[in-house]
């Protein structure tokens, strides 16, 4: 038995998570196969999904392509999301009033 640790082919996990994944014009056996790999299909090919090359685009970028920089770009990213939809449901209620 090897004592090396697998590494975390983190472009799969998220293709994997990523829902309607199976709707991508990805192969996964050539375009997951590691981070860098996804990284490539999604900004050198029209995927037909912004959120998707974004998630893939920010983890290298500024999770230096690092499980545990993903981590922090992504809940950054959360946050992010959440005052801008935070702030149209607060237009929405007060153009009601």
């Amino acid at each position: 038995m090897s004592n090396t640790k697998k590494e975390i082919n983190i472009g799969r996990i998220i293709y994997d998570a990523y829902p309607h994944s199976d709707l991508l014009p990805i192969d996964t056996d050539k375009d997951c196969r590691n981070i860098q790999a996804l990284l490539s299909k999604v900004t050198n090919e029209d995927i037909g999904d912004g959120l998707f090359k974004f998630i893939v685009a920010e983890i290298v970028d500024g999770g230096e392509s690092k499980i545990t920089g993903a981590i922090l770009v992504l809940e950054q990213a959360k946050r992010d999301i959440d005052a801008v939809l935070l702030a149209l449901q607060e237009a929405l209620i007060k153009k009601k009033f």
